[in-house]
C-alpha cells in the first residue's frame, strides 16, 4: 500500500484579478452599473438617490450618487461593504426600517462601479455617527499582469471629524445620513444621447406602477442638458390607457382576472379559478410562485379625450414609446432584458405575432402590438424562490417555474385580446345605422347606393335651387354611412381570406399527402416483406448466428414491422378519407363512421395506452344526410384532440368514451375523455379560427387552432346541428354534444 504525508489543509485562494471579471466583465453596460448602485441605495431604505454629473464637456467629468439611507459605520464598510460576496443580505431578507425585500443579495454589485470609472471616493454616515467615513478605490490597482492575491490589495479608509461636507454636498439636506459614491476618471463619453438613454433606463428601472414605493430618483445635469433634469417619474400616464388588465396567482394557488375599461369600470371579471384549471400543462400548483400581472393598452392616445391638466397627448405618446411592452419586476425594480421598449427582450414574441397577424381590431385573428401596451410582471425574492436570476443579472434561469410564468402571462394576453375584439365588434355595430347584412346582397346595395347618389349629383348640378348645399350635406351623409358598410365588408373579406390562407395551407399538406401517398404506402409494404423475408432467413440458420443474435433480431424485425404496420395503417385512412364518393351528400349511418375511424385509430389509440369505448344507443342505424368526408374528420379531429389532452393523464387513466344515441328528430353525439379539459376562461373562444389551447412546456401555443373551428363550420353549415362544450362528466375531462337534425327531419 503506498504510503502518504499530509501537508495541511489550504484554503483556494483568489487572484486580484477577480474583481475585475465580476465587476467589469460581467456588468453589460454602464447603464446597468448605475442601476446597481440604485438598487444598494433602496435596499438601504433610503427614500431620495441624486444622480448628478458635473463638467460634462471638460476633460475631467465626474459622477455623484448620493442617496439619504440608513450609510454605514466604520464596521460595516469595512466587513461588509469591502468584503466581495458578503451574505448579510441574503441573511436578513429585509431591509431593517422600511422592511423592503432586498433587491440584491450576491454582493457582488459594487464591483460594477469598475465598469464606470477609474478612481471611487466613497462617503457614508448612519444617523447616529458624529463622523463621516470615506473609502478611496482606485481600480486600475486591480489590472495586475503578474499573479497577485486578491487580497494583497489595500485601499485607504479615513475617518472624517465631521457630520456634513459642504464642499461635497453631503450628506443632503435636511438629511443627517446616507451615502454618496463620487466617480472619477469617467470611462465613457457622457453626451446628450448617453446621458438620455441613462434618464430613460432609470425610468424603466423604478416600476411605474409602484405609486407607494416611496423611493424616488433626481437626475441632474447642472446645467448640460437641463431638459433631462428633474425627478423621475411616469405612473400617471398609466391612466390614458383604453383598458386595464389585472390578473394575479394567488397565494392558494387560485388565478383572478379582471379587465377594466377607460372609466375604471370592470368589463370583465372571472370567477376564481383553480390554477390546474386554468393552466392545464403545468401542474396542480404554479411553480412560479404567487404572482401579479397588469397590462395597459394605449392604442387610440390622439382619439381619446385627455385631461390637459394632467399631461399632454405629446407626452402620453412619449411614455409609450419609453415603456411600451412588458416587463417583469422584483420587489418594484425591473429584471433586464424583459420589455426594452426597442423590442429587445420581447419575451413573450408579441411583435412577431402582430407581424403574422395584422388584422384589425374587429378581427377574430387580431393580435396586439407590442407598441400598443405597457404591462407588468411582479414577483418577490421571497414569494418567487424558484424564479432565479442567470449569475450575469440578464433575465431569469429558463426553469420549469420561468415557463410556468410565462404561459400565465401569454394567457392572460390572449384572453385580453379576445375580450378587446369582442367590446370593438359591439362599439361598431352601435355605430353604424343600418344593421349588416351579408356579403353579396351588401355589395350588391353599396354599388345600388352609389348609383343613386350619381343621379342625385348630376340632378343637382343641372339645377341652380337655393337648397343645393342642403342637399350636399344630405348626400355627405349618405356617402358616409355607405363608406362604413364597405369597410365592414372589407374587414369580413380580410378575416374569411385569413382563414382561406390557414386552410389552403392544411389543403396543400393534404395534397402532398395523396399525391405521394401511394407510393409510400408501397414502399411501405414493400419494407415489410423485406423484413420478414430477412428474418425468415436469419432463423432458418443461413447466416449462423448465436441463438442470443438471433433473439434480438426478432424483437427488432417484430417491433419494425409494428412501426410499419402502424404507417399503413395512418396511411390507408388518410387517403381512403379522400375518396371522391365520400365528397358527396348523401345518406350516411353514423354509427358506421365511428366504427370505421375507431378500427382505422386502433393502433394509434393503443400505443398511446388510451381505453376506448363506443356506446351505441339502440340497435337502429343512425342516419343523417350528410357528406361522409365531413364526419370522418369530425370525428377524427376529436379523437386526435383528446389524445393531445390525455398526454399528462396517468397512462392507467386515460379513457375516450363515444356515445351515440338518436330520436325521430335528431342525432346525438357525445365526445368525453379523461384529460385535462378546457382551461378556464377560454370556454367562449374555443370554437373560434386560430384560437388554440394547446401549449408546449414553454407555454408557447403549438397547433394550428383550425380543428374546432372547422368541426364546428361542418356540423352548422354543413350539416344543420350544434356543437357545443358540456358540463364536465363523469370522466373528469372535457365533453362535447353534437345535436344533427335526422334524415327527413332537416329544416
Amino acid at each position: 500500500m503506498n504510503e502518504k504525508t499530509s501537508l495541511g489543509t489550504h484554503p483556494f485562494s483568489v487572484e486580484a484579478r477577480i474583481a475585475i471579471q465580476l465587476g467589469r466583465e460581467s456588468i453589460s453596460n454602464s447603464l446597468v452599473a448605475i442601476g446597481e448602485l440604485i438598487k444598494n441605495a433602496y435596499d438601504a431604505d433610503a427614500e431620495e438617490v441624486i444622480i448628478s454629473f458635473s463638467g460634462l464637456g471638460t476633460d475631467t467629468p465626474t459622477l455623484t450618487i448620493t442617496d439619504d439611507g440608513d450609510g454605514m459605520d466604520e464596521d460595516t464598510l469595512i466587513t461588509k461593504w469591502m468584503r466581495i460576496g458578503t451574505t448579510h443580505k441574503l441573511e436578513k431578507g429585509i431591509s431593517q426600517n422600511k422592511n423592503r425585500t432586498y433587491t440584491g443579495a450576491k454582493g457582488l454589485g459594487r464591483l460594477g462601479i469598475d465598469r464606470l470609472c477609474t478612481k471611487l471616493n466613497l462617503f457614508t454616515k448612519t444617523e447616529q455617527s458624529v463622523v463621516i467615513y470615506e473609502a478611496y478605490i482606485d481600480w486600475d490597482r486591480y489590472n495586475q499582469t503578474s499573479s497577485v492575491d486578491l487580497d494583497s490589495i489595500k485601499h485607504d479608509v479615513f475617518k472624517i471629524n465631521a457630520t456634513d461636507l459642504p464642499e461635497q454636498s453631503f450628506p443632503l439636506p435636511g438629511k443627517n445620513k446616507g451615502s454618496q459614491y463620487a466617480l472619477l476618471g469617467l470611462k465613457d463619453d457622457w453626451n446628450y444621447d448617453f446621458l438620455k438613454d441613462l434618464q430613460k433606463e432609470l425610468s424603466l428601472l423604478v416600476s411605474p406602477f409602484s405609486k407607494e414605493l416611496g423611493f424616488r430618483i433626481k437626475f441632474e445635469t447642472n446645467g448640460f442638458a437641463e431638459d433631462l433634469d428633474g425627478y423621475i417619474s411616469s405612473y400617471h400616464y398609466l391612466e390614458a390607457a383604453e383598458w386595464r388588465l389585472e390578473a394575479a396567482i394567488t397565494d392558494e394557488s387560485t388565478v383572478t382576472y379582471k379587465i377594466y375599461d377607460g372609466n375604471d369600470n370592470i368589463t370583465l371579471n372571472n370567477d376564481e379559478a383553480l390554477w390546474s384549471d386554468w393552466i392545464k400543462s403545468h401542474g396542480e400548483t404554479p411553480l412560479c410562485g404567487p404572482l401579479s400581472f397588469k397590462l395597459y393598452f394605449m392604442r387610440n392616445i390622439t382619439n381619446k379625450k385627455i385631461d390637459t391638466n394632467k399631461f399632454k397627448a405629446t407626452d402620453v405618446r412619449s411614455f409609450l414609446k419609453s415603456n411600451q411592452g412588458v416587463r417583469i419586476y422584483r420587489d418594484h425594480f425591473r429584471v433586464k432584458p424583459y420589455g426594452e421598449p426597442s423590442g429587445e427582450g420581447d419575451w413573450l414574441g408579441l411583435a412577431m405575432r402582430r407581424v403574422i397577424n395584422p388584422e384589425s381590431i374587429t378581427m377574430d385573428n387580431w393580435r396586439i402590438g407590442y407598441n400598443q401596451i405597457v404591462g407588468a410582471v411582479f414577483i418577490g425574492r421571497e414569494t418567487n424562490k424558484n424564479l432565479v436570476d442567470q449569475t450575469n443579472r440578464e433575465g431569469l434561469t429558463e426553469t420549469p417555474a420561468y415557463f410556468a410564468l410565462r404561459a400565465f402571462t401569454f394567457k392572460c394576453i390572449e384572453l385580453f385580446e379576445k375580450h378587446l375584439t369582442t367590446k370593438a365588434r359591439e362599439e361598431k355595430q352601435t355605430q353604424q345605422i343600418e344593421p349588416a347584412v351579408d356579403l353579396s346582397q351588401g355589395i350588391d346595395e353599396n354599388v345600388s347606393a352609389y348609383k343613386k347618389i350619381l343621379q342625385t349629383i348630376n340632378k343637382i348640378k343641372s339645377t341652380a335651387d337655393e337648397g343645393t348645399k342642403k342637399e350636399l350635406a344630405n348626400l355627405e351623409i349618405s356617402l358616409g354611412k355607405e363608406t362604413e358598410k364597405t369597410a365592414s365588408f372589407k374587414e369580413r373579406i380580410d378575416q374569411l381570406e385569413a382563414e382561406k390562407d390557414t386552410l389552403a395551407n392544411l389543403a396543400s399538406l393534404g395534397i402532398l399527402s395523396v399525391s405521394f401517398g401511394h407510393e409510400t404506402l408501397a414502399s411501405i409494404s414493400n419494407a415489410i416483406a423485406s423484413s420478414e423475408l430477412l428474418k425468415n432467413k436469419i432463423n432458418d440458420g443461413i447466416f449462423m448466428l448465436p441463438l442470443d443474435t438471433i433473439e434480438f433480431a426478432n424483437k427488432r424485425f417484430n417491433q419494425i414491422e409494428k412501426s410499419l404496420n402502424y404507417i399503413r395503417i395512418f396511411g390507408n385512412f388518410s387517403l381512403g378519407n379522400i375518396r371522391r364518393d365520400k365528397r358527396t351528400r348523401r345518406l350516411i349511418d353514423i354509427n358506421n363512421i365511428a366504427r370505421n375511424v375507431l378500427t382505422s385509430l386502433e393502433e394509434m389509440l393503443e400505443k398511446r395506452k388510451i381505453t376506448h369505448t363506443l356506446n351505441i344507443i339502440g340497435n337502429e342505424p343512425k342516419i343523417i344526410k350528410a357528406y361522409e368526408i365531413d364526419w370522418e374528420s369530425i370525428f377524427a379531429n376529436m379523437i386526435t384532440n383528446s389524445c393531445w389532452a390525455m398526454l399528462d393523464t396517468p397512462a392507467t387513466s386515460r379513457k375516450l368514451e363515444i356515445t351515440i344515441n338518436a330520436d325521430k328528430s335528431f342525432c346525438y353525439i357525445d365526445f368525453e375523455d379523461s384529460g385535462c379539459g378546457i382551461e378556464s376562461g377560454v370556454e367562449d373562444h374555443i370554437f373560434k379560427a386560430t384560437f388554440t389551447t394547446k401549449r408546449n412546456k414553454k407555454g408557447e401555443p403549438v397547433g394550428t387552432g383550425m380543428g374546432l373551428s372547422i368541426i364546428k363550420t361542418f356540423i352548422e353549415e354543413h350539416s344543420n346541428g350544434t356543437i357545443e362544450l358540456a358540463p364536465k362528466g363523469e370522466l373528469g375531462g372535457a365533453k362535447f354534444a353534437i345535436k344533427v337534425p335526422a334524415a327527413g327531419s332537416e329544416n
